[in-house]
């Protein structure tokens, strides 16, 4: 549903004369007709940045100065390697969520509110000095009346008001760049404010966390090695959330003395089942959300964005991951374009050709030596080209796993993850293909699509694949 932006006049035209400041007030004013709340002065800033800044370095620099709703899309548009070019991707991926902290007379205030009572009935202590603090939220340390030590995430007072305030500006300029922009109908911005509003709303409520955790915990039940910390539900609500404290330093400030190379496979380990087994995973498992506890064990923080991978998603990266490896270029093609959404025609044979190409340039390089990430971007740049938009869910996955190869290679540079996840694959290939003899399983299952591959034309795939989209009709008319 379109909203107005009527309501807050000031922070719009505050946003407009950012957008001048930066140059980006081009797209705007080339609208066919301007909102009728600003004016052409409206954009006129009231400094310039430095000189000599690329396009997309400004446009970081804006989305830091517009503000943390605006550094959270930004951050979102970070794993969208399908819809930006890399040199923007590279920049808004430096972008941080960070606010300076409020005073804790303020904190207190705030959870006098969510508890609905005196904080001294339920805490026998909170710290004043915050954990952290971002945008949306200001986390203390504490300790309940029973003595548990506890971590509290108190939602900053008036968040929700400024943020649905954003995203009714955000919907506006969205739908001024899709009247503007000709690559809008693969691009969509409407489209993505609408997947980032439901997002950043699902993140608001504290709940939705909670439940996420819940739902960790039980999954990681029988791994004795990874602790996810427990919800306290009484001392929990959509504002406020209180869990148990992990004792340990985050992955960010490991200890020279620990076996980092056990850490790093350990991390292997726990994204293989996070993605093939559990069909839940992380979604930004950054350093400063991976701990390393005092026993030994390994923690796991801040679960308001997970990713969820049906098993028809799981397959499809087995697919994929064994088409990039063994370097068949018909195989990725189409599984692109069968993950992928299209709103026109997609050349088969094409995309095969170019993939093929892409792939060459890997051909000898050892899967340790790869730096898949880079090799992500070519791919869903590839994709972009020939108007295929990869979903939202696989660009979160994608963000993620750049992430956590990040953290792997600063752990051990060394390390083969293809070797260590080695074993795991022929596990799930195992359970997946041919529980009672995986070699003849498999073989079997590759004779069968080779010679599904030499029997069905490039052209009769397209064709299917038009029926099932709803492009092609069939008329049968009598003489």
């Amino acid at each position: 549903m379109l909203r107005s932006a009527a309501k807050d006049l000031g922070r719009l035209r505050r946003i407009t004369r950012i957008i001048g400041k930066y140059g980006y007030d081009g797209f705007v004013r080339r609208a066919p007709e301007l909102p009728p709340e600003v004016g052409s002065r409206d954009f006129e800033p009231e400094s310039s940045p430095p000189p000599g800044l690329s396009g997309a370095r400004r446009f970081r620099l804006m989305l830091e100065e517009l503000g943390p709703t605006f550094i959270k899309f930004g951050q979102v548009l970070s794993a969208r390697a399908d819809l930006l070019a890399p040199a923007y991707i590279e920049e808004l991926a430096q972008l941080q969520d960070h606010c300076e902290p409020l005073p804790f007379s303020e904190i207190e205030k705030a959870l006098r509110i969510a508890l609905g009572q005196d904080p001294g009935n339920c805490f026998e202590r909170i710290d004043e000095r915050p954990l952290a603090t971002a945008s949306i939220a200001q986390v203390h340390r504490g300790r309940l009346r029973s003595g548990q030590e506890v971590v509290v995430k108190v939602q900053r007072p008036g968040i929700r008001d400024e943020v649905r305030s954003d995203l009714d500006i955000m919907f506006r300029l969205a739908r001024i760049l899709d009247a503007v922009i000709e690559e809008s109908q693969l691009a969509e911005p409407v489209g993505l404010v609408q997947e980032f509003e439901q997002g950043l709303l699902q993140e608001l409520n504290f709940s939705n966390e909670a439940a996420n955790i819940r739902e960790f915990r039980q999954l990681h039940a029988t791994r004795p090695d990874i602790v996810i910390p427990a919800v306290h539900a009484e001392f929990s609500t959509p504002s406020l959330l209180t869990l148990d404290f992990l004792d340990g330093v985050p992955f960010s400030r490991l200890p020279p003395d620990c076996d980092k190379p056990a850490i790093a496979k350990r991390i292997v380990r726990e994204a293989f089942d996070e993605l093939f087994t559990d069909g839940l995973f992380h979604g930004d498992p950054h350093p400063g959300n991976l701990m390393l506890l005092r026993d030994g064990r390994y923690g796991m923080l801040d679960f308001g964005l997970v990713g969820r991978l049906t098993p028809e998603m799981q397959e499809t990266l087995v697919v994929l991951t064994l088409a990039i490896a063994v370097r068949d270029a018909d195989t990725v093609a189409r599984t692109l374009h069968r993950l992928g959404q299209s709103g026109r025609r997609v050349d088969i044979a094409s995309v095969r050709r170019d993939v093929a190409m892409l792939l060459d340039r890997y051909l000898g390089r050892a899967l340790r030596d790869l730096d898949s990430q880079h090799l992500l971007n070519e791919l869903l740049d590839l994709a972009v080209r020939h108007g295929i938009r990869i979903p939202a869910e696989y660009a979160l996955l994608g963000r993620a796993g750049a992430t956590l190869e990040g953290v792997i290679r600063s752990l051990d540079p060394d390390l083969d993850v293809a070797e260590e996840a080695r074993p795991l694959a022929e596990k799930l290939l195992r359970e997946r293909v041919a529980p009672d003899n995986l070699q003849g399983g498999m073989y079997r299952m590759l004779l069968q699509l080779q010679g599904m591959q030499q029997e069905v034309p490039l052209q009769v795939s397209q064709i299917l694949s038009d029926v099932s989209q709803g492009r092609l009709g069939v008329t049968v008319g009598g003489a």
